[in-house]
């Protein structure tokens, strides 16, 4: 047998031989035969000879002498001439609509732009004459296209959110008949082709997003009656009030029910009815107090005591006012709220009321077991360092898995001793006892599987007071 040491330079040759042997074969040395190789290897060579000729006839002197030219005597005056023509083929051109910048004028161009607007002189100067009497009807004139939502934008600003008198002038340019004529004449006379184009006194202030601009700083109102006053001489005379602020003012009924889609309509001068937020002066709520029950409140902490205990619940985070009109009577108000805020006044009137309850009959739920196959077993412990009671859930849905549940501090928890499979759940406050039973409900949920066939659980079945009359 031969040993492996040897067997190595063996393969190795093998596979040398076998590359030699697919080159040889193949097509690679038969490229270097072929006609087009050796026909483009001649063309190179030919074009690197004509090169090294050309640059040795240039590095060859010239024998022909230099003549030198006589100086001209009108050199100067062709400079001033050169002058004068690159001046007259200078232009300016508006950058942005606003700033104007002077460039040289295209000679390529220019026979164009003159052959260009020969036809159009006509329709110019008609324009220009229609600019003039839109000019005319109304201080604030806006030049829009009715399928721009820029100008949409600004048509909104100045037409609903501003009462302006007299109201701006609106110029559909998609509309009008000299409606292109009329956008150049504007970029004549603005430097702004674009729509919208607004106009006060027969200056630009801009188009959409500068009037919004303007109205979100609170100075569209101060920028229009600037250029109304200072425009010299002055053309016009208006007033721009803010249609939310001037509104704000007006008394309106709140109960009323006609529409509010638009500014003529409404009372409230306002697009919707969200956008001024109604208050009333002043709410209240009263609650009686039970003669075996003693309130304290403090900074909005709210103490019931009563034949079962006491009872704390911090409300300072509701802004409202707490009274005593009456030795048995509390009070709860609120002042200029809206109407989010007046519906905590009822919500502060429950609290206390189940507070009261509590403290007087306390609360009760009762929970029943459901199952199909496997049963639930619960037990129940109370912990002796804190007092709370721990419920333990083995076998749903024959898992091994054992569920825990601790309740609610002041929260009792027992089986019953009268019905099978029900748990009981009493206490003094209402919160505590639902969210112990709520904590029981919840573990037990079925997961992966349809709640539909699968209704395994702790269920709610009952909630009462464990004082019954």
């Amino acid at each position: 047998m031969i040993p492996q040491r040897r067997l190595r330079p063996l393969f190795i040759a093998i596979l040398v031989l076998l590359v030699i042997l697919f080159y040889y074969s193949g097509d690679g040395s038969k490229i270097q035969n072929q006609r087009f190789y050796r026909s483009t290897v001649k063309a190179i060579e030919a074009q690197r000879n004509a090169e090294n000729e050309a640059a040795a006839v240039k590095a060859q002197p010239d024998p022909k002498p230099i003549v030198p030219e006589a100086p001209k005597v009108e050199a100067p005056k062709a400079d001033t001439d050169k002058t004068k023509e690159d001046s007259e083929e200078m232009q300016e051109i508006p950058i942005a609509g606003r700033t104007k910048m002077t460039i040289p004028m295209n000679k390529d161009d220019s026979p164009k732009k003159e052959k260009e607007q020969a036809p159009e002189t006509d329709d110019h100067a008609e324009a220009k004459d229609e600019l003039n009497a839109i000019l005319k009807r109304a201080p604030i004139i806006v030049f829009s296209k009715s399928y721009c939502p820029f100008s949409a934008k600004a048509k909104s600003i100045l037409l609903k959110k501003y009462s302006i008198v007299p109201e701006p002038y609106v110029v559909e340019l998609d509309h009008h008949k000299l409606g292109r004529a009329l956008q150049s004449v504007l970029g004549e006379s603005t430097g702004r082709r674009t729509v919208p184009n607004v106009l006060v006194n027969g200056k630009s202030i801009g188009g959409g997003d500068d009037v919004s601009a303007l109205d979100q700083e609170d100075q569209l109102a101060s920028t229009l009656k600037n250029l109304g006053a200072t425009h010299n001489p002055p053309a016009f005379g208006f007033s721009v009030h803010h249609r939310r602020r001037e509104n704000l003012q007006r008394n309106f009924d709140p109960f009323d029910d006609r529409p509010h889609d638009d500014f003529d309509n409404s009372p409230l001068g306002h697009s919707t009815a969200h956008a001024v937020k109604m208050r009333y002066i002043h709410s209240e709520e009263r609650l009686p107090i039970p003669e075996n029950v003693k309130v304290h409140i403090r900074s909005r902490i709210v103490t019931v005591e009563g034949p079962r205990g006491k009872l704390v619940k911090d409300l300072s985070h509701i802004a409202v006012t707490f009274g005593r009109p009456e030795k048995n009577v509390i009070s709860i108000e609120m002042h200029h709220g809206a109407r989010k805020g007046v519906a905590t006044l009822r919500t502060v009137r429950t609290i206390i009321n189940n507070l009261i309850i509590g403290v007087t009959k306390g609360f009760k739920y009762k929970m029943r077991y459901v199952y199909a196959h496997f049963p639930i077993n619960v037990n129940i412990e109370k912990n002796a360092e804190t007092g709370q009671y721990d419920v333990e859930i083995r076998n749903f849905l024959g898992e091994k898995y054992v569920r825990r549940v601790t309740a609610q501090p002041g929260v009792e928890v027992i089986t019953s001793p009268s019905v099978k499979d029900e748990l009981q759940l009493s206490g003094n406050s209402l919160e505590g006892v639902s969210q112990s039973a709520a904590d029981i409900q919840q573990i037990c949920r079925v997961r992966n599987k349809d709640i539909r066939k699968f209704l395994d659980g702790l269920y709610v079945s009952e909630r009462g007071n464990i004082v019954e009359e």
